[in-house]
């Protein structure tokens, strides 16, 4: 058996592992699903072992993962073995398959949903979303059949939401005339993962198909900024290669034998491009896996799905890269190579390779500009003022565990007195965290003009010292009693909440909540905003409620504790003791709320790290083939540098001239760059709320940046043929 502590419905399960062990050792699992019977059999998840279709027939039944069945039972069988979760005693009765880390439904632990009280509760789901409801289709679906199917939902919601509604103490019918809405629609599982990102449910692994899509398309601009350099240093070779082909055709070699020969040499040098790829794949993916939080092994990059990519990789560049110099080279004509040999550095391609390079910098300009404007965004939006205390406030999760009448105010004492911690208190969410949403009426009383009905709140319920421990300001009337009776039908509304609504003068003014049958809250003060979720979203309407007596029992799953600075390890340990002595049978688990915020830009983070890999390597690639590039200019030009030199020219007057040229293509891709980044940016920006401005200065700097990486990266070439001896040059021409 195992030891297990209660936790909220089944969003969270606390579990233990005996095998083995002199002591009992509990777990926190959060990847847990209550489902009903139909749900492993609707989704085809593979079976070790048991049976998809019985599994979650009967009361009590578990199915585990692969993973989590090795984790408790090692390798022993799992099958009928017993585990405690929620206090309760579960029955093994199938093993899952490991799902891929791309699964959009994940699980550890399935559970019958009619073990938990959520069936009891299941009418309210028409008023509160308790649970996620998959359809699978009789048939292939198509828009037709999806809006005949969707065109009986509103008959749907008239039958059923109702009783919900009187169940809760209000009308159904005069919600909907203030303006009440039900928006029930069909989301294609084939089109959730990436394409529903907002989406609020129980799954864990949807993703931003905006952001996959934005690093898709800069990785194929890598790719083509890698086939420009070859573009660009074949069609710069061609005077090596003019006499070759030539003495190809002068023999009969037709131009489409050419061009074969050609494109198979780049398919060759594309081929060899793979495998060192593969190799460096290999060897790099720790390093990808640690930069994007996925857990790839070397296996996925070569199973069946990406075996065609990998074929048809090297072909694709092949064509990009090869095609046009095959095709340039292949044009020359014997009789008058010479006279081509010598015109072609002068126009046709020189023009194309001026392209380019003006190409690969715009690409890496623009790349350069989104990581840094990415970065300054995060950077704001992190160190922002939230309205209050984000540093040093230590969180301990999960203390709906601790007795919600005695132990869980005797550990909270107990922990203030400890010198490291300056205030503590328990509440049911905190910041970042989330919030409990719900509708309320502000009562009219006295006021001259009318007032929002149905006001949305984000309410937080807690007790007296949530103020102070936060360092949350107020600004008109005060904080709550120390008396938890005396404040129990008292509220504290932030600044967004009072002008929604339109008071005045809030303190005094009383508003309803029709969801416990019209229960009256007096306002008894403002607090200044601050922030709840991340600056992506304005701030909130946001209601603070006193905790009472019997509210107490139900609520409290967060402790925040504000530390002095610098004793944070300390109090950990402290606190961690305290817990192991009040509650021995369930994890100690801790967050800091600065980390906490900063979770919420997980995303954005991910998307700068990464931007910032892709900018590395653009600018990498784009100075290889201006050095390149800038090589072969020297070479062509040694004569003209040598008659300079000996007519008195400088190194320093050499070095310029030589470079200028790029310089010129360098200054025209910061042209063309900035204003592609200043509207790309203008459109990710504008997802945010509370967003930076772009500057003028963030352009200039990124454009000398750039050209100071273009002179670095010719300068040295340059240099080198200014500083050699003309007669030497002179004599080898």
């Amino acid at each position: 058996t195992v030891v297990v502590q209660r936790e909220r419905d089944i969003d969270g399960v606390t579990l233990s592992h005996p095998v083995n062990a002199p002591a009992v050792a509990t777990f926190n699992e959060d990847a847990a699903l209550a489902a009903d019977t139909s749900f492993l059999e609707l989704f085809g998840f593979p079976m070790l072992e048991g049976d998809v279709f019985s599994a979650l027939d009967k009361p009590g039944s578990l199915v585990l993962s692969e993973k989590t069945a090795e984790k408790y039972f090692g390798q022993q069988s799992a099958m009928g073995r017993s585990l405690v979760v929620n206090d309760r005693i579960f029955t093994v009765t199938g093993i899952a398959r490991n799902l891929p880390a791309t699964s959009t439904v994940q699980f550890d632990f399935l559970l019958p949903i009619a073990d938990f009280k959520v069936v009891e509760r299941f009418s309210w789901s028409w008023v509160w979303l308790q649970v996620d409801t998959w359809v699978r289709l009789r048939q292939k679906a198509t828009p037709e059949s999806l809006a005949a199917l969707e065109a009986k939902f509103p008959a749907m919601v008239q039958a059923y939401a109702p009783a919900a509604y009187q169940r809760i103490g209000q009308n159904f019918e005069e919600n909907m005339k203030r303006g009440d809405r039900y928006n029930l629609q069909l989301l294609p599982l084939t089109t959730l993962h990436l394409g529903q990102a907002e989406l609020v449910s129980r799954l864990t692994t949807l993703g931003d198909g905006r952001q996959v899509q934005m690093f898709g398309i800069v990785g194929a601009l890598i790719l083509l900024l890698a086939c420009v350099n070859f573009m660009n240093l074949s069609t710069a070779r061609s005077m090596q290669r003019a006499r070759e082909v030539g003495v190809r055709k002068a023999l009969g070699s037709q131009r489409s034998a050419l061009v074969g020969q050609f494109l198979t040499e780049a398919l060759l040098f594309s081929g060899a491009a793979m495998f060192l790829a593969a190799i460096l794949a290999c060897v790099s993916l720790p390093f990808f896996n640690k930069l994007t939080g996925y857990q790839w092994n070397t296996s996925d990059l070569f199973s069946p799905a990406f075996l065609g990519f990998v074929v048809a990789l090297p072909l694709i560049t092949t064509l990009l890269g090869g095609l046009y110099p095959a095709l340039f080279l292949s044009k020359f004509k014997a009789a008058e190579i010479f006279k081509t040999v010598h015109t072609a550095s002068k126009g046709g391609h020189a023009g194309f390779r001026s392209g380019m390079v003006v190409l690969q910098f715009s690409v890496s300009i623009v790349l350069m500009l989104s990581s840094f404007v990415v970065y300054r965004q995060l950077d704001f939006a992190q160190n922002k003022s939230t309205g209050l205390q984000r540093e040093h406030v230590l969180i301990v999760e999960n203390t709906r565990h601790l007795n919600p009448g005695t132990t869980r105010e005797l550990f909270r004492q107990q922990v203030l007195e400890l010198p490291e911690v300056m205030g503590a208190t328990h509440s049911t969410y905190l910041p970042s965290q989330g919030s409990f949403g719900d509708f309320y009426e502000p009562e009219q009383g006295d006021q001259s003009h009318a007032v929002v009905q149905n006001l949305p709140l984000s309410a937080f319920l807690t007790d007296t010292d949530f103020v102070p421990a936060l360092g949350i300001e107020v600004l008109e009337g005060r904080n709550f009693l120390s008396n938890a009776l005396g404040d129990s039908t008292s509220v504290l509304l932030n600044e967004t909440a009072v002008k929604t609504i339109g008071w005045d003068n809030p303190v005094g003014k009383w508003m309803r909540y029709p969801g416990n049958r019209n229960q009256r809250f007096q306002v008894v003060g403002v607090v200044r905003d601050f922030h709840i979720v991340s600056v992506k979203t304005p701030i909130e309407p946001v209601a603070i409620f006193h905790e009472s007596s019997k509210a107490h029992q139900a609520w409290g799953s967060s402790m925040a504790l504000r530390l002095r600075p610098g004793s944070e390890k300390s109090a950990i340990d402290k606190v961690a003791a305290l817990w192991k002595s009040a509650v021995p049978d369930t994890p100690f688990e801790y967050d800091f709320l600065d980390a906490s915020f900063a979770r919420l830009y997980r995303s954005e983070a991910k998307t700068g790290s990464i931007l910032g890999v892709f900018t590395g390597l653009a600018l990498f690639i784009g100075c290889l083939g201006l050095f390149a590039l800038a090589a072969f200019t020297a070479e062509q030009r040694t004569k003209e540098i040598g008659i300079r030199k000996v007519l008195g020219a400088s190194v320093t007057g050499l070095t310029g001239l030589l470079a200028l040229d790029f310089l010129k293509l360098v200054l025209v891709a910061i042209l063309v760059a900035v204003p592609v980044a200043w509207y790309f940016m203008q459109q990710w920006l504008a997802d945010f709320a509370y967003r930076i401005n772009l500057k003028w200065w963030m352009f200039a700097a990124a454009g000398v940046v750039a050209l100071g990486i273009a002179f670095l990266t010719v300068a040295g070439q340059a240099i080198k043929a200014a500083l050699a001896n003309p007669v030497d040059s002179l004599r080898s021409e």
